[in-house]
C-alpha cells in the first residue's frame, strides 16, 4: 500500500478496499491525488480507460469527507448529455458509500428533477456549460454555490479548441465570483496534441498548476481494411458484425440512417445513435451494448467521446476519419478487459485506404492534432453581456465591460472594441441605456432573450430544426427545416423507424409524425440535416503526403494493400517530395499537391483563383487541387508562379483575398459591428498569420514530365 493511499480518508480508503477491491491506486491516480493535495489545478492525460475519472473524484471526495464540507462542492462539467448519463453511475458507485449525493441536470433531464428546490443541494452536480447557465441565472441556486471547492471537467480536448471552449473558460472564471474563492479545476482528456497549451489555457494566468500524464502501457492492436464499392457497403458491414458487440462510425446523420435502413433484418441488436434521435432511443442505444448477446449500434461522433459502453469486440469505421484524435477516442471503445483493440475499416478505393493507413501511422508516431482556442470571440463576449443584463436587469455599462474584460478567455479583446461592439447594439436596439446603466433593449426582448433567455444558454446556432412528435406527443427526433420543405406525406426513416409526415407547424417548428409500416422502400426519402462534415485534418494531411512519397506504407499491410497503395503515388507520378507543395500538368488540368488538410485548401484555392483573374477554376480536395481553364503556352509554370506568389502573401493580403462568409453561420455574428466581424473570422476562423507562416516556410516543386491523364482515385471532390 502506497504511502498515497494510506493518507485517504478512512471512509474512501474502505470504500475502496472493500467495494471495489483496490488495495493501491494506479499511477495516474497517485500522481493526480499529489499534486491536488498542494492545490494545484490539473490536467490529467491517460489513455481510455486509464482511471481518469477515479484520478479526478479520488481527491475531491478526500478533501471534502476531510473537511466536512456541505452544500455543493463539485460541479463536473462534461461536453454532452450522454456522456453525464453515464458518468452518474461511476459517481454513484464512489459517492455513496462515502455518504456524498450526486445529482445530473441537463435538458434531457425531467424539469421536476432539475432542481433541489428546498432540500439539501448535492455535493456533486453533474452538468454541461449550457445547463449550468440556467443554475447561475437562478439566484437561489447559485447561492447555493458558495460553498464550492472544485470544477472537474471531462473531455477537456472536445472543449478547448472552439467557441463551446470560450463559453466554458468564461464559466470557470464566474464560478470562481459565484464562490469568492479561486476554485480547484481538474480537466481530463484522453488525446491532447499540445497538453501544456491546453493546461496553460484552462488553468489560466497566475495560477499553480500541474500536468499529469502518464502513458498508457501498449496494448495489442488488430487493423483491418477492407474495400468496397457503395453496392456492397451492406453486406461488408454485416458480415464484420454478425454476432459481435460492435459500433459502427459513420461520417453524418444522413449515413447513419441510409446503413440503417440497408443493414434492417440482417443484423441482430441494430440501433442508432445520433444527435437528432431522442434521448431515450439514444439510452436504449448505449444499454444495449451492455447487455449480454450480439448488438450492433450505427453511431456519428456522438459515441465517440468517454462512455463507458462494456466490452465491445468490434470497432467499424466507415471512410477514414477526419483525425488522428477521433481515430483514437474510436479505437479507444474497443480494447478493455484485456483484450485487443480490433478496428475495421470499410473504404470505398484505393485512396480511403492510403488516408486509412496514414491516419494509423500518424497515431503510432504519437502525432495528434493541436488544439488552439479563439482569440477574438467577439460572439461569446456578446452572449456573456446579454446573460449578465439578463439576470441583473441594469448593469453600469462601464462596470459590465470591466468585468468581461477581466476574463481570461478574454484577453485578446480589446477595450475600444469592447465599446464599439456595446456602441453597435445600443443603435441596434439590442440594448438600450439608461445614463450610465445599459438594460436588455425591444429588440433583444423579442429576439434572442425570449422564452426566459433561452437562446442565450448557448454559443452554437441551432439549425431551426423541426421537432418530430407522434400525434400522441412521443419524440420522433429532429427534422432539417429543408428537409421537411419535401411536405406532407413524406415517408423517411429516423432512428432506424419509418415514419410518415401527416402535418407540419411551422410557428412552432413540430413535424407531426406516425409509424409506418414494413420494410424500407426505394420511395423513401433520406432524410438530410445542415452542418457539412470535419475536414481532414492537417496531421492527417502531412502524414499521407510521407506515405505517398515512400510510395508504401510502415504498416504491416498485406500485399495487396500495399500495391493498391503504390498505385495512387503512381497515379501522381515520380518524384513526390515528403513535404512541400508539387505542381504538375495533366490532362484535365493543373494539379497541386497541396497535403494541409481541407480548411487550408479551401483557403489557398480562393487566393489563387484571386490572384489568377477571371477564367481559370479550381476544384478542391482536402489534399490537392485541380486549375483548369489556364490558357498560356505554360499552363504548369504559370500556376507554379502563380503560387509562389501567393506564397509571398503577407496575413493582411491574406485576409484581403479571402472571402467573408455570412455572419449567420455565427451565433450572435449578426449582432457585431461589421469590421470586428471581419477581424473575428480572419483571426479565429482563417487564422490568417497561420497560414501566411505555413505558406512561406512551404518548398514549392514542379515536376516536368509528359502530361498525365487523371487516373481513377484523383478525381476531385
Amino acid at each position: 500500500m502506497s504511502e498515497v493511499f494510506a493518507s485517504l480518508h478512512p471512509t474512501l480508503q474502505g470504500m475502496l478496499a472493500h467495494r471495489l477491491g483496490w488495495d493501491d491506486l494506479r499511477p495516474v491516480q497517485e500522481e493526480a491525488a499529489l499534486a491536488a493535495a498542494e492545490g494545484n489545478d490539473l490536467l490529467v492525460v491517460a489513455g481510455t480507460a486509464g482511471g481518469k475519472t477515479e484520478a479526478a473524484l479520488i481527491p475531491v471526495i478526500d478533501a471534502v469527507l476531510k473537511g466536512g464540507l456541505s452544500g455543493v462542492c463539485c460541479i463536473c462539467l462534461s461536453p454532452l448529455k450522454a456522456l453525464i448519463n453515464d458518468q452518474e453511475e461511476r459517481m454513484l458507485a464512489l459517492c455513496t458509500p462515502a455518504g456524498l449525493s450526486v445529482q445530473k441536470w441537463h435538458g434531457d433531464v425531467p424539469k421536476g428533477e432539475r432542481s433541489w428546490g428546498g432540500c439539501d443541494p448535492p455535493h456533486m452536480l453533474l452538468t454541461t456549460p449550457e445547463s449550468l447557465e440556467v443554475i447561475l441565472l437562478d439566484p437561489f441556486l447559485a447561492g447555493d454555490l458558495r460553498n464550492l471547492r472544485f470544477v472537474i471537467v471531462d473531455e477537456v480536448h472536445a472543449f478547448a479548441g472552439d467557441l463551446r471552449g470560450v463559453h466554458l473558460r468564461c464559466l470557470l472564471d464566474r464560478l470562481d465570483g459565484a464562490a469568492g474563492r479561486p476554485l480547484q479545476r481538474i480537466g481530463l482528456s484522453a488525446t491532447l496534441g499540445n497538453p501544456r497549451e491546453v493546461l496553460a489555457w484552462f488553468s489560466g494566468p497566475g495560477r499553480r498548476a500541474s500536468l499529469v500524464a502518464v502513458p498508457s502501457p501498449p496494448g495489442k492492436k488488430q487493423f483491418s481494411f477492407l474495400v468496397t464499392d457503395r453496392s456492397g457497403l451492406a453486406a461488408t458491414v454485416s458480415r464484420l458484425v454478425r454476432g459481435q458487440r460492435a459500433l459502427v462510425f459513420v461520417r453524418s446523420r444522413s449515413e447513419a440512417e441510409r446503413l440503417s435502413s440497408a443493414l434492417a433484418g440482417t443484423v441482430d441488436g441494430l440501433s442508432v445513435h445520433h444527435s437528432s434521435i431522442p434521448p431515450a432511443a439514444r439510452k436504449a442505444a448505449e444499454a444495449s451494448l451492455s447487455e449480454s448477446g450480439a448488438a450492433c449500434v450505427i453511431c456519428t461522433s456522438t459515441l465517440e467521446l468517454g462512455i463507458d459502453i462494456g466490452g465491445l469486440d468490434l470497432v467499424v469505421q466507415i471512410g477514414p476519419p477526419p483525425s488522428v484524435s477521433s481515430f483514437l477516442q474510436r479505437l479507444g471503445r474497443t480494447g478493455r478487459r484485456g483484450s485487443p483493440a480490433r478496428m475495421a475499416f470499410v473504404l470505398a478505393d484505393d485512396l480511403d485506404l492510403l488516408v486509412a493507413a496514414a491516419t494509423v501511422e500518424a497515431a503510432t508516431r504519437r502525432e495528434v492534432e493541436p488544439l488552439r482556442p479563439p482569440v477574438l470571440p467577439y460572439t461569446v463576449f456578446i452572449q456573456q453581456l446579454l446573460l449578465v443584463l439578463l439576470k441583473e436587469r441594469r448593469a453600469p455599462r462601464r462596470g459590465v465591460t470591466s468585468s468581461l474584460l477581466s476574463c481570461a478567455a478574454f484577453a485578446g479583446i480589446r477595450e475600444e472594441d469592447a465599446g464599439a461592439i456595446v456602441d453597435h447594439l445600443l443603435a441596434e436596439g439590442i440594448l438600450s441605456a439608461d445614463g450610465v446603466f445599459l438594460m436588455l433593449g425591444p429588440v433583444a426582448e423579442r429576439t434572442v432573450a425570449r422564452v426566459h433567455g433561452r437562446d442565450l444558454l448557448s454559443v452554437f446556432a441551432g439549425a431551426g430544426t423541426f421537432r418530430a412528435l407522434t400525434p400522441e406527443g412521443e419524440e420522433a427526433g429532429a427534422l432539417d427545416p429543408r428537409f421537411v420543405a419535401g411536405g406532407v406525406g413524406t415517408v423517411c426513416t429516423l432512428g432506424g423507424r419509418r415514419w410518415r409526415i401527416i402535418a407540419l407547424d411551422s410557428d412552432h417548428r413540430i413535424a407531426t409524425v406516425v409509424p409506418e409500416g414494413g420494410g424500407p422502400r426505394s420511395s423513401d426519402r433520406r432524410p438530410f440535416w445542415s452542418g457539412a462534415g470535419a475536414p481532414m485534418s492537417p496531421i492527417v494531411a502531412r502524414s499521407v503526403q510521407r506515405l505517398l512519397a515512400r510510395g508504401s506504407s510502415s504498416l504491416p499491410l498485406g500485399k495487396r494493400e500495399q500495391a493498391s497503395i503504390h498505385g495512387v503515388a503512381e497515379e501522381i507520378g515520380s518524384g513526390i517530395p515528403a513535404e512541400g507543395f508539387l505542381v504538375r500538368e495533366r490532362a484535365d488540368g493543373i494539379f497541386i499537391l497541396s497535403c494541409h488538410g481541407g480548411q487550408f485548401n479551401r483557403a489557398l484555392a480562393a487566393l489563387l483563383e484571386r490572384a489568377l483573374g477571371d477564367g481559370p477554376k479550381i476544384r478542391i480536395s482536402d489534399l490537392w487541387l485541380l486549375v483548369s481553364g489556364v490558357t498560356g503556352p505554360d499552363p504548369a509554370g504559370e500556376v507554379r508562379d502563380t503560387l509562389g506568389a501567393v506564397q509571398r502573401w503577407t496575413a493582411a493580403e491574406i485576409a484581403a483575398a479571402l472571402p467573408l462568409p455570412a455572419p449567420d453561420d455565427w451565433k450572435f455574428g449578426p449582432l457585431l459591428p461589421p469590421s470586428l466581424f471581419a477581424e473575428m473570422v480572419r483571426a479565429d476562423h482563417d487564422d490568417c498569420p497561420a497560414m501566411a507562416a505555413l505558406l512561406a516556410r512551404t518548398p514549392l516543386g514542379l515536376l516536368r514530365e509528359d502530361i498525365c491523364a487523371p487516373g481513377p482515385h484523383l478525381h476531385n471532390e
